[in-house]
């Protein structure tokens, strides 16, 4: 049986490890036939500048299109859309990653959430309840997929990587369908429709912590690749020490022959894992489960409100809020019905998806809400609908306590690891 092939690189040159990892792999030359349509699809759903490690690396970026250009292809599309309630535009430019994608020469940067052109595909043999999904046509019609994600933490799937990454090529309507369902599911059978040829992953400085939006890079300074999406992200997780067993897609994945997990079956060229392997904080194995004394609803929520709500969890803690506050009830996502036997007071609800139960409690406006709303919504017990007059002194306020958390909280995981 052949295995799958993941190719890991180690270098202080990002163009360097790049070029190495398309070596390893058989060439770009190989990998892309001249005048063809590439299409790379990085990690910018949330805005955050490159330090954060929120988005893939504008400078892993620009390498994969110059080591692309080597093929000579007919044209060089970067293409994204950025998480619920993100504008993608906004999002390509806080990152870095536009300016340094034109100034490698891509042809076009195109947000998918504006694409008009769309095909619907249907999925056979759906395991989630979705049956159809719309995509544009220039991605069905690309000889080429490359997809570019960074490594992190994630609140909705414990990390995120070449699987997930790939759920941004929906548009919001579909992004929102797929958390309407059994989500490791839905993203299965979105690549059973659109697969990328190719993943190259920014393991430069992934990040640990509560991402996406509370990120800390870590320095490992590697990039890796594959055909392989499964194999490429089980490669990842053992790089940072992430339990493969407790992560919910491996084991779908396993059942729909989409990509290898299993060490034995993955060849790893170039370095080795033992060489590079750092373990990483990843702290959302538990679910929400990592905060027992709460009630928290999250069926059906997207990741956008379901990582405002963990991070607001552990900001509630630095700022000496969380044990006051756990008579509050947390709901987050549609729901026909809710939490019965709750009084108005402490029944919090996030979000434009509940809107319409917003006479049982603390409605909290937004899809997703501002990022300090829900912790205030839980603090205040007020309804979080526009911005407070002191909203700026507020949160600098917040910042200094809440990093200061951070700080210790990694510093004790580090030595632990």
């Amino acid at each position: 049986m052949s295995k799958s092939v993941v190719a890991i690189a180690k270098d202080n040159d990002i163009q360097t490890m790049v070029s190495e990892v398309f070596s390893l792999l058989g060439g770009v030359e190989q990998l892309i036939k001249p005048n063809s349509t590439v299409v790379l699809k990085p990690n910018a759903g949330h805005p955050g500048a490159p330090e954060t490690s929120i988005n893939t690396s504008p400078a892993v970026v620009a390498a994969v299109i110059r080591e692309v250009r080597k093929a000579k292809p007919k044209e060089i599309i970067v293409a994204e859309a950025a998480a619920i309630g993100c504008d993608t535009l906004e999002c390509l430019a806080v990152s870095g990653i536009e300016k340094a994608a034109r100034e490698a020469g891509a042809d076009k940067i195109i947000d998918i959430k504006r694409e008009k052109d769309l095909l619907t595909i249907p999925i056979k043999q759906a395991r989630s309840a979705m049956t159809h999904i719309k995509l544009p046509r220039f991605l069905i019609e690309a000889d080429y997929i490359i997809n570019l994600p960074i490594f992190k933490s994630h609140a909705s799937m414990v990390f995120t990587n070449a699987l997930k990454n790939m759920k941004g090529v929906v548009q919001d309507r579909v992004h929102a369908d797929m958390h309407q369902t059994v989500l490791a599911d839905a993203l299965l059978d979105l690549w059973t429709v659109i697969k990328a040829d190719l993943q190259i992953a920014d393991m430069v400085r992934p990040a640990e912590g509560f991402g996406p939006h509370t990120t800390v890079p870590v320095d490992i300074g590697c990039i890796i690749g594959g055909k392989d999406p499964v194999a490429v992200d089980a490669t990842a997780c053992r790089m940072v020490g992430l339990d493969i067993d407790a992560v919910e897609y491996f084991k779908a994945a396993a059942g729909r022959g989409i990509g290898v997990i299993e060490e034995d079956r993955i060849e790893v060229v170039g370095k080795q894992i033992s060489e590079v392997y750092k373990k990483m904080w990843l702290p959302y194995l538990a679910g929400f489960n990592t905060w027992p004394e709460y009630k928290i609803y999250p069926e059906n929520a997207c990741s956008s409100c379901q990582s405002l709500v963990a991070f607001t969890m552990e900001k509630l803690k630095a700022l000496g809020e969380y044990e006051k506050n756990q008579d509050a009830v947390i709901v987050l996502g549609r729901k026909a019905n809710l939490p019965e036997g709750v009084e108005r007071k402490n029944l919090i609800l996030c979000g434009t998806c509940l809107a319409k139960h917003r006479d049982k409690g603390i409605w909290i406006k937004g899809c997703p809400p501002g990022e300090p709303a829900v912790g205030w919504a839980i603090v205040d017990r007020e309804e979080q609908i526009d911005p407070p007059a002191n909203v700026r002194e507020r949160m600098a306020a917040e910042e200094i306590p809440w990093r200061e958390y951070i700080e210790r909280i990694v510093a004790e995981h580090r030595r632990q690891a």
